[in-house]
């Protein structure tokens, strides 16, 4: 058995991964609503586990991509802070009880999901050499996401907005940030190769795109 994992590492690590998020999708929106509680109090390690699977492929070790990407994880969360704080940045907002623990009023696995998906989405594009192009069609896809993502997290409680509205500021401070940490990123890794970004770029956009067709 062992051998057949290490023969077949990408393969085991996507089924796994495809798995985790069909239950995922099941479990909230088939499960009553207090297994539905559940499955959503799970968010923080599905995350986490993704965050796991992905970097297992990465490539390229060293002190550089360690730093880089400890700092996109916490400019990601004191962002979020300022954000929820002010509402200056991406409107006025709060988070819910369903991603885990908080400090400052922001739970601490939004800056792990900051790295996953710029991670997730740079290992995509490393075809594009162009570091300033990269960045306006990283962001794009960022913002894409976000789109996505925004109708079911006010639904699951991982946030809500200031009278039910999500601002357009929300979407424009996404592109205008992400693009500046996906520069960053990028200057200072260079174009980061993971097979295993496409699988969760992919799954990230099934996953809340199939949320929103099929929650009510």
């Amino acid at each position: 058995m062992s051998s057949f994992i290490k023969n077949n590492k990408y393969a085991v690590f996507v089924f796994n991964l495809t798995v985790i998020y069909i239950v995922g999708i099941s479990g909230i929106c088939l499960a009553s609503t207090e297994d539905r509680l559940l499955f959503l109090k799970l968010t923080p390690l599905n995350l986490t586990v993704t965050a796991f699977f992905l970097l297992l492929f990465h490539k390229k070790w060293n002190t550089v991509f360690i730093g880089s990407s400890i700092c996109i994880a916490l400019v990601g969360f004191f962002v979020e802070v300022l954000g929820v704080r002010t509402g200056n940045i991406f409107g006025t907002y709060y988070y819910g009880e369903n991603l885990g623990f908080k400090i400052l009023e922001v739970p601490v696995v939004i800056g792990l999901n900051w790295l996953l998906l710029i991670y997730a989405i740079s290992g995509s594009l490393s075809k594009i050499r162009s570091t300033f192009l990269f960045a306006l069609i990283a962001a794009g896809i960022m913002t894409l996401l976000d789109f996505f993502i925004e109708p079911i997290a006010i639904k699951l409680d991982f946030w809500q907005w200031n009278k039910d509205v999500i601002p357009l500021q929300n979407y424009i401070a996404w592109y205008l940030i992400s693009g500046l940490l996906f520069y960053a990123y990028r200057e200072l890794n260079g174009a980061i190769e993971n097979k295993f970004s496409y699988v969760v770029l992919l799954i990230q956009f099934l996953f809340f795109g199939l949320l929103n067709v099929l929650l009510p």
